[in-house]
């Protein structure tokens, strides 16, 4: 679970979140969250030694209300399938209790030519 509190500069009508910020947090979320499955998957626990890198290969997100602004958003992800390479990682994001939107990501590792630059 993550928790983010956005600010006044992160809206996109008065009094709601823009929709660009929902799918940053879904994607970063899903990102951790993989890279935490492999890790305990290989039988290491989190801050043993440097997580895998993972990045996305997919993003799909359902937009299911608008994100009010000022309360804490909540997300919660769950990796629905895993291999060696890559995780299906669903999202929900909420607000006090109720589903805002919900994502679909596929991550994969991060590919030999781009770890130079990470």
């Amino acid at each position: 679970m993550a928790r983010y509190t956005p600010g006044p500069e992160q809206i996109s009508l008065p009094g709601f979140v823009y929709g660009g910020l929902i799918a940053s947090l879904i994607d970063c979320h899903a990102m951790a969250t993989a890279a935490a499955t492999a890790e305990r998957s290989a039988g290491f626990a989190i801050g043993d030694r440097a997580m895998p890198r993972f990045v996305t290969a997919s993003l799909q997100v359902r937009y299911l209300k608008p994100t009010p602004l000022g309360p804490e958003i909540e997300l919660r992800a769950r990796v629905r399938e895993s291999t060696e390479k890559k995780s299906i990682v669903d999202v929900t994001v909420s607000v006090e209790g109720f589903a805002t939107a919900r994502g679909e990501v596929v991550a994969v590792i991060m590919p030999e030519n781009m770890r130079a630059n990470a």
